[in-house]
C-alpha cells in the first residue's frame, strides 16, 4: 500500500512539474500526409519518359525539439529484371542501368531541395528554429556495380533558413546540408 502511494505521488510530482511549454508540437496527420504524397508524386513525375519507381509510400514521422523527418525509397532506373523474356542481365544492361542512375542524380538532389523548400511552407506547425529533413534510400539490383554511387542521400535544413531561401536555388543550396552515404 505504501509503494502505491509513493508512486501516485511521484506520478503526481511530475505532473505538476511540467509546464505549459512542454506540451508535445501537435502536427496534424493531414499535413503530414499531404506533405509525403508530394515527395512520391514528384518521384514519378521526374523523368515522364522512362519513370523512377517510388518503393513503397514516403513516411513522415516528427521528432519534438528536432523537427520533422521525411523519407522514401527510390528505384531510379527500374526495368532491367530476369524474367522468361529476359533471361538473364547482359553486360550492356548494367552500364545502361548504371549510367542512367548517375545521369539522374544531379535531377533527383534538385528536387530534393524544392520538396525541403516546399515542405517547410506546408508544415506550419513545426517550429522555425527545427529542422525539416528528407532522406532518400536507393534501391539497387543485387548485380549492380554501385561503385561511387549513394544508398542514400540525406538534406535538411531549419525550417526558418528554407523559408528565407524560399525557391531561389542559390540561397537553398547555400541553406541545406546535403550528405550522401
Amino acid at each position: 500500500m505504501k509503494f502505491t502511494w509513493m508512486i501516485v505521488a511521484a506520478s503526481l510530482t511530475l505532473l505538476a512539474g511540467s509546464s505549459a511549454g512542454d506540451a508535445p508540437q501537435k502536427i496534424g496527420y493531414a499535413n503530414m500526409a499531404k506533405v509525403a504524397d508530394g515527395v512520391d508524386s514528384t518521384f514519378r513525375g521526374l523523368w515522364p519518359e522512362f519513370q523512377a519507381e517510388p518503393i513503397g509510400v514516403a513516411q513522415f514521422i516528427y521528432i519534438r525539439g528536432y523537427g520533422a523527418v521525411l523519407s522514401a525509397k527510390l528505384n531510379m532506373a527500374p526495368g532491367n529484371s530476369v524474367t522468361p523474356f529476359h533471361p538473364q542481365i547482359t553486360k550492356d544492361d548494367k552500364a545502361s542501368t548504371r549510367k542512367m542512375k548517375q545521369d539522374r542524380m544531379l535531377a533527383l538532389k534538385a528536387a530534393m531541395l524544392d520538396l525541403l523548400a516546399k515542405s517547410a511552407a506546408q508544415l506550419r506547425d513545426v517550429p522555425d528554429n527545427e529542422e525539416i529533413a528528407l532522406g532518400v534510400t536507393l534501391f539497387y539490383w543485387v548485380w549492380e556495380d554501385r561503385t561511387d554511387l549513394p544508398d542514400q542521400v540525406v538534406m535538411h535544413a531549419t525550417k526558418k533558413a528554407l523559408l528565407a531561401a524560399g525557391q531561389d536555388k542559390a540561397a537553398l543550396t547555400a541553406a541545406v546540408r546535403s550528405e550522401a552515404f
